[in-house]
């Protein structure tokens, strides 16, 4: 008996419950694919937690985040906060009381992505999420997801996912 959350020894693994389950899984996506994918992957469940197989099962889940780095997690939750109205990459660094340059070699060596880049990627997942779920226009969800016109949303979208809001929607 251990007490670690998930283990893997050679071609076997295990898991202490649905939790661990899933943080075994997001394991296998960051160290195949990357953080960033990883991230994506946890965010279409609105999952927070990230654990490693050596972390010990809590009785009571506290909620707490074990990132890896606690300012790119910081930051992502101000991006996630302001999708409608996304701020600029220098006023979420001097939130977390650093300079825009550090912000960027942060999301560098965690996320593999700029700040930027990545902010995009999350509003374009939100618009992308609000086509395929709901029946919104494609103005209002490129005003709630912080694009400045259909066509500013279309041609992010036409280059992230290779198709425009109304092909994917006609596509669901």
């Amino acid at each position: 008996m251990r007490p670690d959350r998930y283990v893997i020894d050679g071609r076997f693994f295990t898991t202490g419950g649905a939790s661990p389950s899933f943080d075994f899984m997001l394991h296998l996506v960051r160290s195949r694919q990357g953080y960033t994918t990883a991230l994506d992957v946890a965010s279409v469940f609105i999952y927070d937690q990230s654990h490693s197989g050596e972390d010990a099962q809590p009785l009571v889940s506290l909620g707490d985040l074990n990132w890896h780095e606690p300012r790119v997690a910081e930051a992502i939750r101000i991006m996630e906060e302001h999708l409608d109205a996304p701020l600029r990459i220098a006023a979420i660094a001097a939130r977390l009381g650093i300079s825009p340059r550090t912000l960027e070699g942060l999301f560098r060596n965690n996320v593999e992505l700029t700040p930027g880049a990545y902010y995009q990627s999350l509003r374009l997942g939100a618009a992308r999420r609000l086509l395929r779920d709901t029946r919104r226009s494609v103005t209002e969800i490129a005003v709630r997801t912080g694009f400045s016109s259909i066509a500013a949303l279309s041609r992010a979208f036409r280059n992230q996912f290779g198709i425009s809001p109304r092909q994917f929607r006609q596509r669901r």
